[in-house]
């Protein structure tokens, strides 16, 4: 079974996201973004859910990953508009944690 970590990495790559771009639009380092990957240490869901959104997935996506739980199809346009929803919420997200 793959975990969580492996799904990850395989996506990023897939997308063609260096660690080291990741890592800092997570805004960690990338000593610490491996750290989740080589020690195992446990992702929370806040932290899952940024990535996924840096990586431009749906959180299930990863959970599920090789498989895709949602098609991607025309017929999903609330799908889209819900996704829609949650990259601006996180892009204001952003905005407010440059803030502090």
């Amino acid at each position: 079974m793959n975990t969580i970590a492996v799904k990850i990495e395989a996506i990023r790559k897939k997308v063609g996201v260096k660690q080291e771009d990741l890592a800092e639009r997570l805004g960690i380092t990338q000593g610490t973004y491996s750290g989740y990957l080589t020690q195992n240490q446990d992702i929370k869901y806040g932290l899952l859910l940024e990535i996924a959104n840096k990586l431009n997935v749906p959180i299930v996506d990863i959970v599920t990953y090789p498989d895709e739980y949602i098609l991607k199809s025309e017929t999903c346009r609330d799908c889209t508009e819900k996704d829609k929803t949650i990259k601006n919420l996180n892009e204001y997200i952003e905005i407010i944690k440059r803030k502090k």
